[in-house]
């Protein structure tokens, strides 16, 4: 694909930080990063596909190392009442 001024235009990509081997939990990890202004762009295709893919996963956006610690014991916590 390109636009009228010739240049290429590149395909939006995005790969989460953590997935689990089943696929049934991703956490994506972001501080707080102004500079990555796609960012946000991104996530919310990422979510549309995973709703369009009818997913039935848990995700997590954790901005912080005690939010990754409780991502962490949700998932473990849903391991063990079978819900994943």
């Amino acid at each position: 694909m390109a636009d009228r001024s010739g240049s290429v235009v590149l395909p939006i990509t995005y790969t989460p930080d953590f997935v689990g081997r089943d696929h049934r939990w991703i956490i994506e990890t972001k501080g707080y990063l102004p500079s990555h202004h796609d960012f946000p762009m991104r996530w919310k295709l990422f979510l549309r596909h995973l709703v369009g893919q009818d997913s039935n996963c848990i995700v997590f956006l954790a901005k912080n190392s005690g939010q990754v610690d409780q991502a962490i014991q949700e998932i473990l916590k849903s391991i063990k009442d079978g819900d994943i």
